[in-house]
This record gives C-alpha cells, sequence and structure tokens, in this order.
C-alpha cells in the first residue's frame, strides 16, 4: 500500500513539477519576447522618421540590447555605447531564417552581446537609407535562467523530502488502520480445536474491521455449532450401531458354544431380523450423509411427485393393517432427484404407519405456487414443543423409544435434508380432528417448488 501510493504520488509531484518549470519558463520568455517587440518597434519608428543614429538611446535596462545590422552583418546603429557603426556584430551572420520570419528564439552563447551568454532575440527587416537592413532586439536570459535554477533546486530538495513524509505518513497510517487485523489475526491463530468456545476480541471502533470482528466470530459460532453436531452425530451413530451388534455377537456365541437343534432357528431368524435393522439403520446414515453433502448431486429433472407418491403408497399398503387413503392425490411435478424424492415419500409413510393407529391418509396438490404433499394420521400426533426437534438426527419420542417400533431416529433428519436441498420446506402440525374432516393425529406438510420455478 506504502510502495503504491508513495509511487502514485512521487509521479505526481514530478509531473507535477515539471509542468510549473516549463509553465514559468514559457511565461518569462513571452514577457522578453514582449519587451524585445517593444524595442524593435521603437528602432522600427526611428528609421521610419529619419532620426535613426549610430547610438540607440537607452531604455534604461541594462539587459536591453538593440542593433541595426546591414547585410554584411556590421554594425549600422547600436544601444551599447562601445560597439561603434561598421564594426562586426555580435549576432551570428546571417541570422536565422525562422528569426527573420518574425519568431523570437533563444540564441546561445554570445559572447559578443553586453556580456555575453543566452538571449531572447527578436527581429524584424527594415531599410536604412534604402539598403536593407535588419533590427534586432536582445534581451538577457541571465536572470530568468537564475530564477529558474533556484525554482529547480527548490523541487529538487523540496520534491524528495515530501515525498518521503508522504511516504511515512502512508506507512503508519496504514499500520495504524491494520493494527486490529493484526490482532484478530493473532487470535485466530491461538484458536484451536481444543478450545473451539474462544471468540476475537470486538474492535471498539464501528468500522469495517469491526463488521469483520463480528462476522469472524458468526462463523466461529457456526463451525463450533457444526463441530458439535458433528460429534452427537458420531457419538449417537456409534451407540445406536453398537445396540445391534452386541445383540448380533451375543447371540452367535450362544450358538456357537451351546448348539441347539430346536433354538437355533429360532435365534436365526431374530439375527436375521437384527441384521435387517442394522442394514437399515447403516443405509440411513448414508442416506442422511448424502443428504448434507455439498458436493454436486446428480442432475436434476422433472419428477411426477404423484407417480412417486401412489407407488410407495403400493409398496406399503400390503405388510401392515394401517389403511392408507390415497384420494386427495392429485397431479403434481417438481423438478429434482426422483431417488431421493422417492425416499422423502417412504419416510413419510413409514413414520406414519409407526404412530398411526388405523389410518393414514395421503394428499397432494398444488397450492399459492407450491407442491404442497401433506401426511396425516391417527395417531397420539406431536406435541407442540416437540414438532422441531423431530426433524433432527436420532430424536425418538418417548411412544418410539422402543426398538420394535422400528424407528432410528433418522427417517426425518433425512426428509429434512433432502427437502432443503430441493429447495422446499417442511413442518409438522396438528391434523384437524375427525369432526373437522381430519385424522386428529400428526401431519407434515412439505412445500416444493413446481417444475415450471427455479430451484
Amino acid at each position: 500500500m506504502t510502495l503504491w501510493a508513495t509511487s502514485i504520488v512521487a509521479a505526481a509531484m514530478i509531473l507535477t513539477g515539471v509542468a510549473l518549470l516549463l509553465a514559468l519558463r514559457y511565461s518569462i520568455w513571452r514577457d522578453l519576447d514582449a519587451i524585445a517587440a517593444q524595442r524593435v518597434s521603437y528602432v522600427s519608428s526611428l528609421v521610419e522618421h529619419g532620426q535613426l543614429r549610430g547610438l540607440i538611446p537607452s531604455t534604461g535596462g541594462e539587459a536591453d540590447v538593440v542593433q541595426v545590422l546591414d547585410t554584411s552583418g556590421h554594425v549600422l546603429a547600436s544601444s551599447d555605447s562601445e560597439v561603434r557603426p561598421g564594426s562586426r556584430s555580435g549576432f551570428p551572420h546571417p541570422l536565422p531564417p525562422r528569426l527573420l520570419d518574425g519568431h523570437p528564439m533563444t540564441l546561445r552563447n554570445l559572447t559578443g552581446i553586453a556580456d555575453g551568454g543566452d538571449f531572447r532575440v527578436t527581429a524584424r527587416p527594415t531599410r536604412v537609407d534604402g539598403r536593407p537592413a535588419t533590427i534586432v532586439a536582445a534581451v538577457s536570459l541571465a536572470q530568468s535562467q537564475r530564477t529558474l535554477s533556484s525554482l529547480t533546486t527548490a523541487l529538487a530538495i523540496g520534491v524528495p523530502v515530501l515525498i518521503a513524509l508522504v511516504a511515512l505518513t502512508i506507512s503508519v497510517t496504514a499500520r495504524r488502520t491494520l493494527r486490529p487485523v493484526e490482532t484478530l489475526r493473532r487470535q485466530a491463530a491461538d484458536i484451536s480445536a481444543t478450545d473451539p468456545h474462544h471468540r476475537l476480541d470486538l474492535p471498539s471502533s464501528r468500522d469495517e474491521i469491526h463488521a469483520l470482528a463480528v462476522t469472524l466470530n458468526d462463523m466461529l459460532a457456526r463451525l463450533d455449532a457444526a463441530s458439535a453436531a458433528q460429534n452427537r452425530f458420531v457419538a449417537d451413530a456409534a451407540h445406536e450401531l453398537r445396540s445391534p451388534l452386541t445383540a448380533i455377537r451375543a447371540q452367535l456365541e450362544v450358538m456357537a458354544r451351546y448348539p441347539d437343534a430346536e433354538r437355533d432357528p429360532l435365534m436365526a431368524a431374530e439375527l436375521l431380523e437384527d441384521t435387517e435393522r442394522l442394514h437399515d439403520l447403516v443405509e440411513d446414515l448414508l442416506a442422511l450423509a448424502r443428504s448434507e453433502d455439498p458436493a454436486p448431486r446428480r442432475p436434476h429433472t422433472v419428477v411426477d411427485l404423484d407417480e412417486v407418491v401412489l407407488a410407495e403408497i403400493r409398496r406399503q399398503r400390503g405388510p401392515t393393517g394401517t389403511r392408507i387413503d390415497a384420494h386427495k392425490v392429485s397431479a403434481g411435478r417438481v423438478r429434482g432427484d426422483a431417488e431421493a424424492l422417492r425416499r422423502v415419500v417412504r419416510n413419510l409413510l413409514d413414520n406414519a404407519r409407526r404412530h398411526a393407529a388405523h389410518q393414514v391418509r395421503v394428499a397432494l396438490a398444488e397450492h399459492g405456487g407450491a407442491v404442497e404433499l401433506t401426511v396425516s394420521d391417527d395417531g397420539a400426533g406431536i406435541p407442540p414443543e416437540d414438532r422441531t426437534r423431530i426433524f433432527e438426527r436420532f430424536t425418538r419420542l418417548d411412544e418410539a423409544r422402543s426398538r420394535e417400533a422400528g424407528g432410528s431416529g433418522l427417517g426425518l433428519a433425512i426428509v429434512a435434508g433432502i427437502v432443503t436441498a430441493h429447495g422446499g420446506t417442511i413442518h409438522a402440525d396438528q391434523d384437524p380432528s375427525h369432526e373437522e374432516g381430519g385424522l386428529g393425529g400428526a401431519r407434515l406438510v412439505i412445500r416444493l417448488p413446481p417444475a415450471g420455478q427455479p430451484d
């Protein structure tokens, strides 16, 4: 920051200094050219009135020199009393064509004019006694050169000093401004996995650095929550997997140590049941991991959700005596992963059958610009304080805590993850009572964007 800012300031100051010198020189030369033009006009007037003598009257300017030259470069008249008529002029012969065309010029190192040096020279052709001649006026540049030299020296000293001062100011200001950032960096580096609850100190100033610290603290809080959720998930998964594995191992050890032809087939059936439950739990864990994986998923296609719902209802009507009412299932098309949406419907129906007394009702329709899927049952319902918690991992309400009830507490968490990934929402509610046309139990409602709208 200091390097770039100083470079820009230095370039600007150097360009400004050069422009100042050029502008001052132009202004000085313009004034000197005006003086020389006045002298030429004065001598020209003398020539026209026949009043030209060998010595041209002086105007009092010691730096002014006026001479009238013939075609051979000899002096006809001069403002310098030491220059005699007929002598050789100190001006170059012949004069530059540009000077004779009326354009003032700078002639350097003129030794025969006044005290010598550099002069601004103006010339005008004329005729003296009928013969061609040239009036030449010169103004010394010595004073203007001293002025420009003094200014150049001042700029050569002052500009570097000013640039250094600017660089120091920018560096100190930048370091002071970035000091809170360095403090935040050190504090962030000190936060380790063993102390995930530590947060960054907020700067006292209410500026962008304060906003950055707030954002970083929010990020640390999210990371802390995600880490805690992951640890809980691992612990819960280990606990859920340990129980069926322990039961399977115990039963296998009994069968291996104490074979019994009558008992072993019964224990094998129980082992198969525990294995299937373990397999379902592993599948649920994998499905939950896939639903929360931020990596790109399979391309979304248009899915007829009503066909998926009716297919799952037909699959689940046979194994149990729970009646599933599908009369309110109408057309509904969404854009998404057909297999994931099939798992959503399957988990909702499994959950409803598990808690229903006799009946489950499924409804599908478009409402308010969304495809709405509702699954209700005639069970005990969900207490209001648990209607959000049921979508968390390994959440089982009191009535479903027995292993025979079949729930692992992952089904609705998987549903919530898939629905969220599809840009939808899910919530639990109480179904209206039988008198109001409902079933009186739990009601789970999913809203998904229709196929005609982006996800």
